[in-house]
């Protein structure tokens, strides 16, 4: 599993991440209301990926990464609450 999270948390996959939660959110913006909570991950991920970007640029040697914890948390709770939010629909 730390393979997995370890493969996957790098600068290119968290942005290709983000750029396909901005693109779902231009494809639905005309037909789905709510469209405007995949925008939420689509920060988050941009996010984690400033920050996977800045830990190699500027600080390559760190051993133990905590830091991205929070950002790993914070994409896991976006993605799987605002992505059913931008796609069910509540009725009136």
């Amino acid at each position: 599993m730390a393979e997995l999270i370890g493969m996957l948390y790098r600068t290119i996959p968290l942005t290709v991440g983000g750029v396909v939660f901005v693109a779902l959110f231009l494809a639905f913006r005309r037909a789905q209301r709510h469209a405007h909570y995949l925008l939420w991950p689509a920060a988050a991920w941009f996010l984690a990926a400033l920050d996977e970007w800045y830990m190699n640029t500027y600080q390559p040697e760190m051993n133990i990464r905590v830091d991205m914890l929070p950002f790993l948390a914070v994409m896991i709770m976006t993605t799987f609450s605002c992505v059913p939010m931008a796609f069910l629909r509540r009725r009136a």
